[in-house]
């Protein structure tokens, strides 16, 4: 290999570029074994520590490196604000060394594979760079988001001549990684298993105490009111899926008849579910906030939604006699005040839907995925089932700068084809539609509509594909993990929170919450007063409020599906189901 093509190479490749959570893409202008250089229109500090990601053809699942922003400046001959950024790279270890000198040198070949005239040579040039070489790099990721991922060999050794995992120091695997924690509680049953006991009774005897005071507290002054709970700065409302979720505040209503739970739950007022502790603010003040039920299930939402929206403004109510300053609307409660328009000038306390960032956690999750199997992203087909609603939209407009094609799927014709004319100027190819069979072409899938019934089953969709379930209720069948091991299934929209504890069991790990409660503890953290995300979900507003949780330590929850966490092996299979 030439001295010069070792050190540095000038070639133009896509690059997929996160920083603060501000998606873009950009284009490389030359790489080397110890820098890079590209252009994009974002201008991270110089300093910035950074992982980037080349995503290749073949053998290996993906190669990160870390580095340092080491230079940044405008490029003034551009025709919109564009900034040329100097990565400087960590010292390579002998594996890493070898395997982006060898990528180096491919591209190498390639470019000058273009200098061979138009005809069957040219062709059969490319065809074996692109398509029988195990290192050709397609694309670059580049995020200031401290991933921890190794990489690894995605095919046996015996194709990968000379090819050798490096020593990384961490876990191989998902598996191995968490081998020894305990199970979640959301896969440990419930007690709702135990007999009927006098324990129960006197449980039930505290409970009606507790909904009892609840509904008086409504009608004192905040100050009275107050000296009957605990303090609250924030709340999230929340609200029972099915008459299945009522058990986990009310564990005497499994020996109940469950058209006398429905019936009970119909006319329940709002009520306290739990306290929600160990957030602290930006200044590191301590505050707490509540998990407050609007006690209609999902089915009763719809069939009386008039009634839904009064439950809603009595629990936000509630949340103000309580003290807080602003309150998350969570899952259908969104839905059903129409992104929380309905109650803006009901109430006095700030607002939230969480859209924002269970927008940005999908998209997120997105990119974590590819990056684990290998998907390049500016090559990549792209649909999102729901995408002309809030979340949807959302993920649609961050997408469309970061795909090769994008595919939106809804059944409001008008609203979806404004949608897809908005982002005609982007770079991905976009198209409208309201057949759901068309998922099957796409590579990754996000669902995010607010439709409570199952609608992606495993017909829908390709091998390789990546399915991120971003609704509430789910919309992605709990099968397709048990039928199809060839696609990897993640529910979205969950964060690990850094000592922060909801004390309810929402199906999640210790540590974790759900990405629109998470919304509503970050605001609070940072300070933010009034409304922040009523209507459609912004992606600005993604990106302040994903910039916002990492630095108050919030995380991207580990992968799970109906199976349990997805291992690292299971993302392996994908990665070399696609490559095949």
């Amino acid at each position: 290999m030439d001295t010069e093509v070792e050190s540095r190479l000038g070639v133009s490749l896509p690059v997929i570029v996160d920083f603060q959570g501000m998606l873009v893409r950009g284009v490389t202008q030359d790489i080397g074994l110890d820098s890079l250089s590209f252009v994009a229109d974002c201008a991270p500090p110089i300093g910035t520590q950074v992982s980037v990601f080349f995503y290749l053809s073949r053998n290996v699942a993906y190669i990160r490196l870390t580095g340092r922003v080491s230079g940044v400046a405008e490029e003034l001959d551009a025709p919109s604000t564009k900034f040329r950024l100097d990565i400087r790279l960590s010292t390579l270890g002998e594996t890493e060394r070898r395997v982006l000198e060898s990528a180096i040198h491919e591209l190498d070949r390639y470019l000058r594979s273009l200098d061979i005239p138009q005809g069957a040579a040219r062709a059969a040039a490319r065809d074996e760079l692109v398509t029988a070489n195990p290192r050709s790099i397609l694309s670059l990721f580049v995020t200031d988001n401290p991933y921890n991922l190794p990489y690894r060999s995605s095919v046996s050794r015996d194709r990968a001549p000379g090819l050798t995992l490096p020593e990384t120091g961490h876990p191989s695997s998902l598996a191995e990684q968490h081998q020894t924690d305990p199970l979640p509680t959301s896969m440990v049953l419930t007690p709702s298993s135990a007999g009927f006991s006098m324990e129960l009774v006197w449980q039930a005897c505290g409970l009606f105490a507790q909904v009892l005071r609840d509904l008086v507290i409504r009608f004192l002054p905040g100050p009275l009111a107050r000296l009957f709970v605990t303090p609250i700065s924030f709340a999230f409302i929340g609200h029972p899926r099915t008459l299945d979720d009522v058990p986990r505040k009310f564990p005497f209503a499994r020996f109940l008849p469950r058209h006398m739970v429905e019936r009970w739950f119909r006319y329940q007022w709002p009520f306290v579910a739990s306290y929600i502790t160990g957030l602290t603010t930006a200044d590191g003040t301590p505050t707490t906030g509540a998990m407050l039920i609007s006690p209609l299930t999902t089915e009763q939402m719809l069939r009386n939604p008039g009634l839904a929206r009064q439950r809603v403004l009595e629990t936000v109510r509630l949340a103000e006699k309580m003290g807080a300053t602003i309150a998350g609307l969570g899952a259908f409660t969104s839905i059903v005040t129409k992104d929380g328009r309905d109650l803006d000038g009901k109430v006095r306390l700030g607002l939230t839907t969480g859209n924002p960032h269970s927008a940005a956690i999908a998209v997120q999750n997105v990119l974590h995925a590819a990056a684990l199997t290998n998907l390049s992203l500016p090559h990549a087909t792209a649909a999102v089932v729901g995408g002309a609603g809030s979340v949807g939209s959302a993920c649609a407009k961050m997408l469309a700068r970061l795909v090769a094609n994008l595919l939106i799927v809804d059944i409001k014709k008008d609203v979806l084809q404004n949608l897809v004319t908005q982002l005609a100027e982007q770079s991905a190819f976009v198209q409208g539609t309201a057949e759901l069979d068309r998922v099957r072409d796409a590579d990754i899938v996000i669902v995010a509509t607010n439709n409570p019934h199952i609608l992606l089953t495993a017909c829908h969709l390709k091998p390789g594909a990546i399915v991120i379930d971003a609704a509430q209720p789910k919309n992605v069948s709990e099968e397709i993990p048990r039928q199809r091991s060839d696609v990897v299934v993640i529910e979205s929209a969950v964060v690990q929170t850094p000592d922060i504890h909801v004390n309810f069991d929402l199906d999640l790990a210790p540590g974790e919450a759900l990405g629109c409660l998470s919304e509503t503890m970050i605001l609070t953290a940072i300070g933010w007063t009034g409304h922040y995300s009523l209507g459609k979900a912004d992606p600005s507003q993604a990106a302040h409020i994903i910039s916002a949780g990492r630095a108050l330590g919030f995380r991207l929850a580990r992968f799970r599906n109906s199976c349990g966490y997805v291992t690292d092996d299971h993302l392996l299979r994908v990665s070399q189901v696609r490559a095949t």
